[in-house]
C-alpha cells in the first residue's frame, strides 16, 4: 500500500494539502503540519475505482492558521505510525529585498514517467542548492500522458471499464513514482503547487481528434465521450479543480489560467469567456508587474493544417485575438510563464506602452518519446505573427544562448527593488541520476 501527500496552492495563512491512500482503505488518519497538534482526517474520500475494485482514495484539507511566508513540514500519521511526508509553503507578506534570499519559483511541464524510470526528475529536484529551492511550483500541463504508449491506444478501442482501469493506472503510476530522493513524488510533495492541464491530461490534441488514438476519431462516440469525461473527473481528483486563479506577493501579481479544459473543437475559444474577462480585467488593472501561467507558447505563428495531426496552439483560436489586445495594453511588464513544445525559450518584446512582455518556456521534465524532442525553435519574428485588426506588431527578440532541448524545468528568483522587481531566470537541465543538477541564468532584469 501507499499514502501519498501533494502540497496545492496556498495563501498567506492557509496550505491545501492533497492526500491519498492507494490499495488499501485508510485506516485512522492524523495530518500534522509544522508542530502543531495532529488534525484529524475526516471520512470524506473519494474513491477511485478499477474494474469494480477501488485502487485509490483521495480528498483535499485545507489547513489554516499559519504563518506567511513559511515552509512546513507535512506528516500523514495512520494508526499511529507516518506514513508520508511532504513540506508546504505559504505565500510571504511581500517579496524579500534584493539583500535577502529572493521568492523564487519553478515552471516546468511534460512529465512522462514512462520516458523518466530511473526517477531523474525528483533526484535532480532534491539535489537542488538549499538556496535554490522553490516555495512555489507552477506545473503547466501534461504532468501525466494519458493517451501513452501512442500504440496502445491506436490499436486498442477500450471499453468504459478498461479504459478506466488505464487512465488511473497512469496517474498512481506518476504520482506514486518513488525512489531514494529520486522520482516525480519527491518534486510533487515539495513546495505548494498549481496545476494546470494540457492535451495530454486528456489525448493529443484534445478535445480535437487524434490519429493515435482510437476513440476520438470522428465523429466522436461513446468511447471518445467516455475518455473525455473519465480524464477530466482525474485531473479533477488528482490535480485541481481551479481552472483560473490570482495571487499577490507584495507589487507582483500573478493569473493562473487553464487553457486546454474549456476548449471547443471548432477552435472558437480555449476558455471560458468569463475567464477572458478576468484576465482583460486583471492585466487592465496591474499596479505593478503581472506573472500570466498558461499551457501553450504566446509567441507563436499558427500551426495550419499541420494542427490536424500534432496540436492546436492557443494561437489557432478565434479568442487568441482578445487575449493578444489585453497583453498590448498593458502598462506594466508581463511574464508570460509556459511549457508544452519540448523545449527552453527566453523571447520577448516591447508593449505600445514601453512596458515589457516575456515568454519563458520550460519543457520537458521528462520526454515522453525520442520522435518528439530534441529540435529547439526560435520565435517568430513579430507579436502578434499575423495581422490582428487594431493590433500593430511588435518585433520579438530572444535569448541567442538559450536553446536547450532537452529534459529540464526552471526557476525564477523574483526580489523587491524599490518599486521595481528583479527577476532572474535559471534553466536547470535534468542530469543522470547521481550528478548534481547545475544552472545557467537565462534572463537577469528589472520589470516594473
Amino acid at each position: 500500500m501507499s499514502r501519498l501527500l501533494v502540497p496545492g496552492p496556498a495563501t498567506r495563512d492557509t496550505v491545501n494539502v492533497w492526500l491519498a491512500a492507494t490499495l488499501e482503505p485508510p485506516g485512522a488518519l492524523d495530518l500534522v503540519v509544522g508542530a502543531d497538534q495532529p488534525r484529524p482526517v475526516g471520512a470524506a474520500w473519494r474513491e477511485w475505482q478499477s474494474h469494480g475494485r477501488t485502487q485509490a482514495w483521495t480528498q483535499r484539507v485545507e489547513v489554516g492558521g499559519l504563518e506567511p511566508g513559511r515552509s512546513y513540514p507535512v506528516r500523514l500519521i495512520e494508526d499511529g505510525v507516518e506514513r508520508a511526508t511532504a513540506s508546504a509553503a505559504t505565500l510571504p507578506d511581500a517579496l524579500p529585498d534584493i539583500s535577502q534570499p529572493p521568492f523564487i519559483c519553478l515552471l516546468g511541464s511534460c512529465f512522462s514517467h514512462l520516458g523518466d524510470k530511473a526517477g531523474a526528475a525528483g533526484a535532480a529536484f532534491a539535489g537542488l542548492p538549499a538556496g535554490a529551492r522553490p516555495t512555489v511550483k507552477f506545473l503547466c500541463g501534461d504532468q501525466v500522458y494519458l493517451d501513452a504508449p501512442f500504440p496502445r491506444f491506436l490499436i486498442n478501442n477500450f471499453g468504459r471499464d478498461d479504459l478506466q482501469a488505464e487512465l488511473l493506472s497512469t496517474y498512481l503510476a506518476t504520482w506514486s513514482q518513488a525512489g531514494d530522493l529520486s522520482g516525480f513524488s519527491e518534486l510533487l510533495r515539495s513546495g505548494s503547487t498549481w496545476f494546470q492541464s494540457d492535451d495530454h491530461e486528456i489525448w493529443n490534441n484534445a478535445p480535437s481528434p487524434t490519429a493515435t488514438v482510437r476513440a476520438t476519431w470522428w465523429p466522436l462516440g461513446d468511447h471518445g465521450a467516455a475518455w473525455l469525461s473519465l480524464a477530466t473527473e482525474l485531473y479533477d481528483g488528482f490535480q485541481t479543480t481551479a481552472r483560473s486563479s490570482q495571487f499577490d506577493v507584495g507589487q507582483l501579481s500573478f493569473f493562473v489560467l487553464d487553457t486546454r479544459l474549456a476548449r471547443r473543437a471548432d477552435r472558437t475559444r480555449f476558455v471560458e469567456p468569463q475567464r477572458m474577462a478576468e484576465v482583460v480585467d486583471w492585466l487592465a488593472g496591474l499596479a505593478g508587474p503581472g506573472v500570466l501561467v498558461v499551457g501553450q507558447p504566446i509567441f507563436s505563428d499558427r500551426a495550419g493544417w499541420k494542427g490536424n495531426l500534432t496540436d492546436w496552439g492557443l494561437v489557432d483560436y478565434d479568442q487568441y485575438a482578445e487575449l493578444v489586445r489585453a497583453l498590448m495594453a498593458a502598462s506594466h511588464d508581463v511574464l508570460l510563464l509556459t511549457g508544452d513544445v519540448h523545449y527552453g525559450r527566453v523571447a520577448g518584446c516591447t508593449l505600445p506602452s514601453g512596458a515589457s512582455l516575456i515568454e519563458v518556456i520550460s519543457s520537458p521534465i521528462a520526454l515522453v518519446d525520442p520522435r518528439v524532442g530534441g529540435t529547439w525553435h526560435e520565435p517568430p519574428g513579430m507579436f502578434p505573427a499575423f495581422t490582428i485588426p487594431g493590433v500593430v506588431q511588435a518585433p520579438i527578440w530572444f535569448a541567442q544562448d538559450h536553446r536547450l532541448a532537452a529534459n529540464q524545468f526552471a526557476t525564477l528568483e523574483f526580489s523587491a527593488q524599490g518599486s521595481r522587481v528583479h527577476v532572474a531566470v535559471r534553466s536547470w537541465p535534468i542530469p543522470s541520476p547521481g550528478a548534481a543538477p547545475t544552472s545557467s541564468v537565462v534572463l537577469d532584469r528589472l520589470i516594473q
